[in-house]
């Protein structure tokens, strides 16, 4: 095959790269045009979410990039349902948790109360310790990856970790 005749296919395929940007893809004036024209939404956050979705960067007009919102919303709509999904169910865990954390914490006030302090001391080490962390744990490595309640998990963690050291300090374990 001689020079020149190999020159021939590689033009057609560099004129194919050359056009086929513009066949398969709507003109992004599309998307700059349709979102300046928008008054309640951010110009850069509109381009930004129509650009980088591929029905909308092929839209050729603006009822294609109608459709093309819809379904992105509809995908982050189900999205979201998803994740409240997880968190309701990985909730209802830490509920769980945290409702045994008060029985173990009436059993540590009962034993304390009664002059047990070595019981309580044991009960609230082995026992109501662990339960803001395991929730903590279980929101954070969840299907959710989100924890709405870290600020009062760390508050509990603190707070319990702090009466099994006072209830430790009285019966001279671990000082």
């Amino acid at each position: 095959m001689s020079s020149s005749s190999m020159v021939q296919p590689i033009a057609i395929v560099l004129l194919a790269v050359a056009i086929a940007p513009g066949l398969a893809v709507g003109d992004s004036s599309v998307i700059n045009a349709t979102c300046a024209e928008l008054k309640l939404q951010p110009y850069n956050y509109c381009v930004g979410v129509l650009s980088a979705n591929p029905a909308a960067a092929a839209a050729t007009d603006v009822r294609g990039l109608a459709a093309a919102a819809i379904n992105i919303t509809a995908d982050k709509a189900a999205s979201t349902l998803r994740v409240i999904s997880y968190l309701v169910d990985e909730l209802s865990i830490c509920r769980g948790q945290y409702t045994d954390m008060l029985q173990s914490l009436a059993t540590v006030a009962a034993d304390f109360g009664a002059g047990r302090f070595e019981n309580a001391s044991f009960e609230m080490s082995g026992n109501a310790t662990g339960y803001p962390q395991g929730c903590d744990i279980l929101l954070f490595e969840g299907n959710s990856h989100k924890d709405p309640i870290f600020k009062e998990n760390a508050e509990n963690d603190l707070l319990v970790r702090l009466a099994s050291s006072i209830l430790n300090l009285l019966t001279g374990r671990w000082i």
